[in-house]
């Protein structure tokens, strides 16, 4: 999905109608492969997870044995949701999860309470939910501004599973790395510092919940918006975004880190902390494991960035480090000599050295010519982006006024006069056609106007919110219906003329 948001952005939208194809057959095909597995790899893993208690072996079994039968249809409504996002439907894939939790909820009262299906009834509710959701498809199908169509053509579908995988990569990574350090940690725990420390660290991790929904869920507008922003280049809106994100996203962060400093009994208590004579420790816990979440954030940060700007190795470097590499032999070493608090400690510090040694490796590599550009985000600097970016009401005056200033903006730059004009004019045309056609009912209806340059070519990008509306498509019979004249004429003396739907908006980009 990522990766079809960069192609978007590059209007390239052949290519991400393939990915998106690919990834759809790729994916039924191996969760169909890996839910058959079920029949044979239910038990081994349920004794594997239930080794410290035998007499729940069954109940994982029965537990796991549905759910992994139901992977097709579990995996495929967190697969579309994917797509819908980034193919201007992030509404539907809200819907999606949004039925399939209420569903949840009714068929595991029905299916435990009345059917008496008891833990198997709770995992088949699991997957009829999933099922339910998956509804939202036949909207999505139906949707007008769906840019992402069914296409797989020869081999090209097999090049584009790969690149998906090589994208992907990090968060393989990053699951597989969290399923081995909860197994090698919790049973390190348990076995070393007994069962009332692992209450303890169970509800210190169990609290980082917290932070995902507070800034993980601000983080993840990443792939999406950052990924077409990227493909377009548009590198003033990529500083804004990124900047919003980590504002809202650290604020809000160590607002929660103050919370847990101030009131962490009463945390610990929320989270299930019954035992009065634990309480004492675990606020103490939870206040140094409380300090791992600006540094959490941070990573997550870094990881969704990378991965969605497709530097796949830094991402996978810094999800490595993060939850095994360092994690692992500090908690070792701290739970040695200050027990349950040195294991609460060893998450801070880890996340903080994850950070460091990331940013000095991206470093080291942009200095050597590995990576592109500077700076934490990789991207031309502010003095080395000179662009024109403006955003107005769409109104006819409006519109004549921001091409005078696009020909101001050029001619302070020695731009040849034709190409100022062109440029001009052609701002001038999309806008008074946004603002006579574009709206319904909406009485200040705004466009968003960037011009910039990218080595010999001018880049002029025009984005409303309007109804779908593609000029490019504009039929000299139209001409009573649009009025749009001088469209034809942009269209000779422009290089490229394309258009997307994108990010529910009108995206024209103007090629000189």
């Amino acid at each position: 999905a990522t990766v079809a948001a960069v192609w978007l952005g590059e209007r390239k939208v052949k290519e991400a109608s393939q990915i998106f194809s690919a990834c759809i057959v790729g994916g039924i095909i191996f969760t169909v492969l890996a839910g058959l597995s079920a029949f044979w790899i239910s038990e081994p893993v349920a004794n594997i997870l239930a080794a410290d208690a035998p007499h729940l072996a069954a109940l994982v079994e029965d537990y796991i044995f549905i759910n992994i039968l139901g992977l097709p249809i579990i995996s495929m409504t967190v697969l579309t949701c994917e797509f819908m996002s980034v193919d201007n439907n992030p509404d539907l894939g809200a819907w999606m999860f949004g039925i399939a939790a209420v569903v949840n909820i009714i068929m595991d009262i029905v299916l435990i309470k009345f059917a008496g299906l008891g833990i198997e009834g709770a995992a088949a509710a699991t997957v009829i939910a999933a099922a339910c959701g998956l509804s939202t498809l036949i909207f999505y199908a139906r949707a007008k501004n769906r840019m992402l169509q069914f296409y797989l053509s020869g081999v090209e579908w097999i090049k584009n599973i790969l690149e998906a995988l090589k994208v992907g990569m990090p968060r393989v990574t990053l699951e597989i790395m969290q399923a081995l350090q909860i197994f090698i940690l919790n049973s390190a725990v348990l076995q070393m510092l007994g069962v009332e420390a692992m209450e303890i660290y169970a509800v210190c991790t169990n609290t980082l919940i917290m932070a995902e929904l507070l800034a993980g869920g601000i983080i993840s507008v990443i792939p999406n918006i950052c990924g077409v922003l990227y493909g377009e280049k548009d590198y003033f809106a990529i500083r804004r975004l990124m900047k919003k994100v980590m504002v809202l996203s650290s604020g809000l962060i160590l607002i929660l880190t103050a919370v847990f400093l101030i009131f962490p009994e009463k945390i610990a208590i929320m989270f299930g902390m019954e035992k009065d004579s634990l309480l004492p420790t675990a606020a103490v816990c939870l206040q140094i494991y409380s300090l791992s979440f600006v540094f959490y954030v941070f990573n997550e940060f870094l990881q969704t960035y990378y991965q969605t700007i497709l530097e796949t190795m830094l991402a996978t470097l810094d999800t490595v480090l993060e939850f095994f590499v360092l994690l692992i032999p500090i908690t070792f070493l701290l739970m040695n000599y200050y027990g349950i608090y040195g294991v609460c400690a060893a998450v801070a510090i880890s996340e903080l050295l994850t950070i460091i040694i990331v940013e000095a490796t991206r470093k080291v590599l942009q200095n050597r010519g590995k990576l592109p550009q500077e700076g934490l985000l990789m991207i031309p600097n502010p003095e080395h982006d000179d662009s024109f970016n403006s955003t107005i009401e769409a109104t006819e005056k409006n519109a004549v006024g921001i091409s005078e200033k696009i020909i101001e903006y050029c001619q302070a730059r020695n731009v040849d006069e034709r190409t100022a004009y062109i440029l001009g004019l052609s701002a001038e045309e999309i806008a008074v056609n946004i603002s006579r056609y574009g709206y319904e009912n909406v009485k200040k209806p705004y466009v968003d106007i960037s011009l910039s340059r990218d080595g010999e070519r001018w880049l002029l990008r025009i984005r409303d919110d309007g109804i779908p509306f593609d000029p490019t498509k504009y039929k000299p019979e139209e001409q009573e219906k649009f009025l749009l004249g001088g469209i034809n004429l942009i269209r000779k003396l422009a290089k490229n003329f394309t258009y997307t739907r994108v990010l529910n908006m009108n995206n024209t980009i103007i090629e000189v």
